[in-house]
């Protein structure tokens, strides 16, 4: 009798060990997936700001800006009539974002060395703290989201 009341045990302790560790495990993951989100959001929070400072635009104006891209472009889309138009709408478009990424990357291959299309070297606009903060939250990211 006293065997079986020890089997019994041993199953049973090895029963709730295996429920906790499982329990701990879905906790710890759930809460690695809200500390990823939250530095996630951090960064895209730190980026906006950055951006605006690089466009040399307070936050206000620098969201009133996108905005008005953006609703541009659904105006745009909603005054395509047919299939081809909305995809020459979402070409432009396209070709638009393309150009100015190239605009940029330019910029920054020409390290304001020379003179790229008529432009002046741009003072830095994007303060060291924001550098920092950018490089923070980006290593935030890296480590919370494996």
């Amino acid at each position: 009798m006293s065997r079986r009341l020890m089997a019994g045990l041993t199953v049973a302790l090895i029963g709730v060990t295996s429920y906790a560790l499982i329990q701990w495990q879905l906790v710890n993951q759930h809460k690695r997936e809200v500390q990823c989100a939250e530095a996630r959001h951090a960064l895209k929070e730190v980026q906006i700001r950055a951006r605006a400072l690089a466009a040399g635009l307070s936050l206000d104006a620098y969201s009133q800006e996108e905005e008005a891209k953006v609703a541009a472009l659904i105006k745009a889309l909603d005054a395509a009539r047919n299939e081809s138009e909305v995809n020459a709408v979402i070409g432009a478009h396209a070709a638009a974002i393309e150009a100015e990424a190239a605009a940029i990357d330019a910029q920054v291959d020409t390290r304001g060395d020379q003179v790229f299309l008529e432009q002046r070297r741009m003072e830095q606009r994007i303060t060291v703290d924001v550098k920092q903060e950018l490089q923070r939250a980006a290593k935030a990211v890296s480590v919370t989201c494996d």
